[in-house]
Protein backbone atom coordinates (compact mmCIF):
# COMPACT_ATOMS: atom_id res chain seq x y z
CA UNK A 1 0.00 0.00 0.00
CA UNK A 2 2.83 2.36 0.84
CA UNK A 3 4.37 1.78 -2.61
CA UNK A 4 1.04 2.58 -4.31
CA UNK A 5 0.77 5.82 -2.31
CA UNK A 6 4.32 6.78 -3.30
CA UNK A 7 3.55 6.08 -6.96
CA UNK A 8 0.40 8.19 -6.71
CA UNK A 9 2.32 11.08 -5.13
CA UNK A 10 4.95 10.84 -7.86
CA UNK A 11 2.36 10.85 -10.64
CA UNK A 12 0.57 13.84 -9.09
CA UNK A 13 3.89 15.65 -8.66
CA UNK A 14 4.91 14.93 -12.23
CA UNK A 15 1.52 16.02 -13.54
CA UNK A 16 1.79 19.33 -11.66
CA UNK A 17 5.31 19.97 -12.93
CA UNK A 18 4.34 19.18 -16.52
CA UNK A 19 1.47 21.67 -16.34
CA UNK A 20 3.86 24.29 -14.99
CA UNK A 21 6.32 23.73 -17.81
CA UNK A 22 3.88 23.25 -20.69
CA UNK A 23 4.03 26.87 -21.84
CA UNK A 24 5.24 27.47 -25.38
CA UNK A 25 7.27 30.41 -23.99
CA UNK A 26 8.86 28.34 -21.25
CA UNK A 27 11.64 30.77 -20.36
CA UNK A 28 9.28 33.71 -19.99
CA UNK A 29 6.79 31.79 -17.83
CA UNK A 30 9.63 30.49 -15.65
CA UNK A 31 10.97 34.01 -15.18
CA UNK A 32 7.56 35.24 -14.03
CA UNK A 33 6.79 32.39 -11.63
CA UNK A 34 10.16 31.65 -10.06
CA UNK A 35 12.12 34.92 -10.39
CA UNK A 36 13.39 35.90 -6.97
CA UNK A 37 15.75 38.68 -8.02
CA UNK A 38 17.70 39.97 -11.01
CA UNK A 39 20.94 41.89 -11.39
CA UNK A 40 24.62 41.23 -11.99
CA UNK A 41 26.55 38.55 -10.14
CA UNK A 42 30.33 38.12 -9.92
CA UNK A 43 31.25 35.18 -12.12
CA UNK A 44 33.59 33.92 -9.40
CA UNK A 45 30.51 33.21 -7.22
CA UNK A 46 28.75 31.03 -9.83
CA UNK A 47 29.46 27.30 -10.03
CA UNK A 48 28.72 24.89 -12.84
CA UNK A 49 25.54 22.85 -12.58
CA UNK A 50 26.30 19.90 -10.29
CA UNK A 51 24.21 17.47 -12.37
CA UNK A 52 25.40 18.62 -15.80
CA UNK A 53 29.08 19.36 -15.20
CA UNK A 54 30.10 15.95 -16.61
CA UNK A 55 28.58 16.92 -19.97
CA UNK A 56 30.96 18.50 -22.48
CA UNK A 57 29.84 21.59 -24.38
CA UNK A 58 29.90 21.42 -28.17
CA UNK A 59 33.08 23.27 -29.12
CA UNK A 60 31.68 24.88 -32.28
CA UNK A 61 28.54 26.05 -30.49
CA UNK A 62 30.66 27.42 -27.65
CA UNK A 63 32.89 29.35 -30.03
CA UNK A 64 29.80 30.90 -31.65
CA UNK A 65 28.47 32.00 -28.26
CA UNK A 66 31.86 33.41 -27.27
CA UNK A 67 31.97 35.49 -30.47
CA UNK A 68 28.40 36.69 -29.96
CA UNK A 69 29.19 37.85 -26.41
CA UNK A 70 32.29 39.67 -27.67
CA UNK A 71 30.19 41.53 -30.25
CA UNK A 72 26.93 42.12 -28.42
CA UNK A 73 27.51 41.16 -24.75
CA UNK A 74 25.13 38.75 -22.98
CA UNK A 75 21.62 39.41 -24.26
CA UNK A 76 19.54 37.66 -21.56
CA UNK A 77 20.29 36.96 -17.90
CA UNK A 78 21.72 33.58 -16.94
CA UNK A 79 19.31 31.69 -14.70
CA UNK A 80 20.88 30.55 -11.43
CA UNK A 81 19.82 29.23 -8.04
CA UNK A 82 21.40 30.21 -4.73
CA UNK A 83 23.44 27.63 -2.79
CA UNK A 84 24.17 29.25 0.59
CA UNK A 85 26.58 32.11 -0.23
CA UNK A 86 27.20 30.93 -3.82
CA UNK A 87 25.15 30.29 -6.97
CA UNK A 88 24.72 27.42 -9.40
CA UNK A 89 23.95 27.85 -13.09
CA UNK A 90 20.62 26.53 -14.38
CA UNK A 91 20.25 27.85 -17.93
CA UNK A 92 21.74 28.51 -20.44
CA UNK A 93 24.83 26.66 -19.28
CA UNK A 94 26.69 27.32 -22.55
CA UNK A 95 26.56 31.10 -21.91
CA UNK A 96 28.00 30.55 -18.43
CA UNK A 97 30.84 28.43 -19.88
CA UNK A 98 31.48 31.08 -22.56
CA UNK A 99 31.61 33.82 -19.90
CA UNK A 100 34.19 31.79 -17.99
CA UNK A 101 36.22 31.34 -21.14
CA UNK A 102 36.16 35.10 -21.67
CA UNK A 103 37.08 35.64 -17.98
CA UNK A 104 34.28 38.14 -17.44
CA UNK A 105 34.10 39.79 -14.02
CA UNK A 106 30.32 39.57 -13.71
CA UNK A 107 27.26 38.45 -15.69
CA UNK A 108 23.55 39.39 -15.70
CA UNK A 109 21.60 36.82 -13.69
CA UNK A 110 18.12 35.89 -12.64
CA UNK A 111 18.01 34.08 -9.29
CA UNK A 112 15.30 31.43 -9.33
CA UNK A 113 13.45 30.10 -6.31
CA UNK A 114 13.15 26.46 -7.38
CA UNK A 115 13.65 23.01 -5.91
CA UNK A 116 16.00 20.57 -7.62
CA UNK A 117 13.18 18.40 -8.95
CA UNK A 118 11.56 21.43 -10.58
CA UNK A 119 14.87 22.43 -12.14
CA UNK A 120 15.45 18.96 -13.57
CA UNK A 121 11.97 18.72 -15.10
CA UNK A 122 12.34 22.25 -16.51
CA UNK A 123 15.68 21.36 -18.13
CA UNK A 124 14.35 18.03 -19.41
CA UNK A 125 11.43 19.88 -21.00
CA UNK A 126 13.84 22.28 -22.72
CA UNK A 127 16.01 19.43 -23.99
CA UNK A 128 13.36 16.85 -24.88
CA UNK A 129 13.63 17.47 -28.63
CA UNK A 130 17.43 17.38 -28.65
CA UNK A 131 19.11 14.73 -30.78
CA UNK A 132 22.85 15.16 -30.63
CA UNK A 133 24.95 17.85 -28.96
CA UNK A 134 22.87 18.12 -25.75
CA UNK A 135 21.85 14.47 -25.51
CA UNK A 136 24.39 13.78 -22.74
CA UNK A 137 22.94 16.60 -20.62
CA UNK A 138 19.52 15.06 -21.10
CA UNK A 139 20.88 11.64 -20.12
CA UNK A 140 22.35 13.05 -16.90
CA UNK A 141 19.08 14.80 -16.03
CA UNK A 142 16.92 11.72 -16.57
CA UNK A 143 19.27 9.52 -14.56
CA UNK A 144 19.16 12.03 -11.71
CA UNK A 145 15.35 12.03 -11.77
CA UNK A 146 15.37 8.25 -11.58
CA UNK A 147 18.05 7.90 -8.91
CA UNK A 148 17.15 10.72 -6.52
CA UNK A 149 13.44 11.26 -7.13
CA UNK A 150 12.50 7.64 -7.96
CA UNK A 151 11.03 8.39 -11.37
CA UNK A 152 10.33 5.20 -13.28
CA UNK A 153 11.26 4.98 -16.93
CA UNK A 154 7.58 4.80 -17.88
CA UNK A 155 6.98 8.10 -16.02
CA UNK A 156 9.95 9.68 -17.78
CA UNK A 157 8.70 8.39 -21.14
CA UNK A 158 5.33 10.10 -20.51
CA UNK A 159 7.08 13.32 -19.49
CA UNK A 160 9.31 13.30 -22.56
CA UNK A 161 6.58 12.09 -24.92
CA UNK A 162 8.91 9.36 -26.16
CA UNK A 163 8.92 5.58 -26.16
CA UNK A 164 10.26 3.75 -23.15
CA UNK A 165 12.96 2.10 -25.30
CA UNK A 166 14.13 5.53 -26.49
CA UNK A 167 14.36 6.74 -22.89
CA UNK A 168 16.35 3.62 -21.96
CA UNK A 169 18.79 4.33 -24.80
CA UNK A 170 19.24 7.95 -23.73
CA UNK A 171 19.78 7.07 -20.08
CA UNK A 172 22.42 4.45 -20.88
CA UNK A 173 24.64 6.96 -22.69
CA UNK A 174 26.33 8.29 -19.55
CA UNK A 175 27.91 4.87 -18.94
CA UNK A 176 30.12 5.38 -21.97
CA UNK A 177 33.79 6.54 -21.64
CA UNK A 178 34.54 10.25 -21.38
CA UNK A 179 36.17 10.45 -24.82
CA UNK A 180 33.05 8.98 -26.44
CA UNK A 181 30.82 11.47 -24.61
CA UNK A 182 33.08 14.26 -25.92
CA UNK A 183 32.68 13.05 -29.50
CA UNK A 184 28.90 12.90 -29.08
CA UNK A 185 28.85 16.45 -27.68
CA UNK A 186 30.89 17.67 -30.64
CA UNK A 187 28.58 15.98 -33.18
CA UNK A 188 31.30 13.61 -34.36
CA UNK A 189 28.99 10.79 -33.33
CA UNK A 190 25.23 11.14 -33.76
CA UNK A 191 22.76 9.91 -31.18
CA UNK A 192 21.95 7.05 -33.56
CA UNK A 193 25.60 5.99 -33.63
CA UNK A 194 25.89 6.34 -29.85
CA UNK A 195 22.76 4.26 -29.32
CA UNK A 196 24.25 1.46 -31.40
CA UNK A 197 27.53 1.62 -29.46
CA UNK A 198 26.02 1.51 -25.96
CA UNK A 199 26.87 -1.76 -24.24
CA UNK A 200 30.20 -2.33 -25.96
CA UNK A 201 33.38 -2.58 -23.92
CA UNK A 202 35.92 0.25 -24.07
CA UNK A 203 38.25 -2.06 -26.01
CA UNK A 204 35.52 -2.68 -28.59
CA UNK A 205 34.78 1.05 -28.78
CA UNK A 206 38.47 1.74 -29.41
CA UNK A 207 38.36 -0.67 -32.35
CA UNK A 208 35.01 0.32 -33.85
CA UNK A 209 34.74 4.12 -33.51
CA UNK A 210 37.82 4.83 -35.69
CA UNK A 211 36.15 2.69 -38.36
CA UNK A 212 33.04 4.89 -38.15
CA UNK A 213 35.17 7.95 -38.89
CA UNK A 214 37.45 6.39 -41.51
CA UNK A 215 34.65 4.75 -43.50
CA UNK A 216 31.98 7.36 -42.73
CA UNK A 217 29.65 4.57 -41.58
CA UNK A 218 25.94 5.29 -41.43
CA UNK A 219 24.00 4.19 -38.35
CA UNK A 220 22.70 1.20 -40.28
CA UNK A 221 26.21 0.25 -41.41
CA UNK A 222 27.42 0.49 -37.83
CA UNK A 223 24.56 -1.64 -36.52
CA UNK A 224 25.37 -4.29 -39.13
CA UNK A 225 29.07 -4.22 -38.23
CA UNK A 226 28.34 -4.61 -34.51
CA UNK A 227 25.91 -7.45 -35.20
CA UNK A 228 28.51 -9.26 -37.26
CA UNK A 229 31.18 -8.81 -34.59
CA UNK A 230 28.85 -9.98 -31.82
CA UNK A 231 27.76 -13.02 -33.78
CA UNK A 232 31.01 -13.92 -35.52
CA UNK A 233 31.65 -16.98 -33.34
CA UNK A 234 28.06 -18.17 -33.81
CA UNK A 235 28.32 -17.67 -37.55
CA UNK A 236 31.58 -19.62 -37.63
CA UNK A 237 29.89 -22.54 -35.88
CA UNK A 238 26.98 -22.39 -38.31
CA UNK A 239 29.32 -22.39 -41.29
CA UNK A 240 31.17 -25.41 -39.92
CA UNK A 241 27.96 -27.34 -39.29
CA UNK A 242 26.49 -26.68 -42.76
CA UNK A 243 29.77 -27.58 -44.41
CA UNK A 244 29.88 -30.92 -42.58
CA UNK A 245 26.30 -31.81 -43.45
CA UNK A 246 26.24 -30.76 -47.10
CA UNK A 247 29.93 -31.10 -48.03
CA UNK A 248 30.28 -27.67 -49.64
CA UNK A 249 32.02 -24.37 -49.05
CA UNK A 250 29.82 -22.19 -46.85
CA UNK A 251 29.65 -18.51 -46.01
CA UNK A 252 27.17 -17.32 -43.37
CA UNK A 253 26.41 -13.64 -42.69
CA UNK A 254 23.60 -12.15 -40.56
CA UNK A 255 21.06 -12.28 -43.42
CA UNK A 256 22.58 -14.56 -46.01
CA UNK A 257 23.96 -18.08 -46.48
CA UNK A 258 26.12 -18.77 -49.53
CA UNK A 259 26.87 -22.33 -50.61
CA UNK A 260 29.51 -23.15 -53.21
CA UNK A 261 29.71 -26.61 -54.83
CA UNK A 262 32.58 -28.24 -56.70
CA UNK A 263 30.31 -29.63 -59.40
CA UNK A 264 26.82 -29.58 -60.82
CA UNK A 265 26.25 -33.07 -59.44
CA UNK A 266 26.99 -31.95 -55.86
CA UNK A 267 24.56 -29.08 -56.24
CA UNK A 268 21.82 -31.43 -57.51
CA UNK A 269 22.40 -33.79 -54.58
CA UNK A 270 22.04 -30.84 -52.19
CA UNK A 271 18.79 -29.74 -53.81
CA UNK A 272 17.39 -33.28 -53.53
CA UNK A 273 18.27 -33.36 -49.82
CA UNK A 274 16.53 -30.11 -48.94
CA UNK A 275 13.48 -30.94 -51.12
CA UNK A 276 13.06 -34.18 -49.16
Amino acid sequence: MKKDNNDKILRNSLSTLLKRFSSTDLISSLDKEFNESSGRTPLSLIDDNKVLKKARINENHLENVVNTIKEKSIASPIMVIQREDRYEVVYPRIVYIAARKLKLDSVPTTVLNMEEQEILVFLATLLKDTKNANIIELSLILNRLQKKFKYKQKDIAVMMNQSRSQITNIMRLIKMPEWVLRDIANDKLSFGHARALVGLTEEELNDIIPMVYEKNLSVRDLEKLIFELNHSSILDEQEKLIKEIYHCETSVSPRKITLTFNSEEEKELFIKKIVK
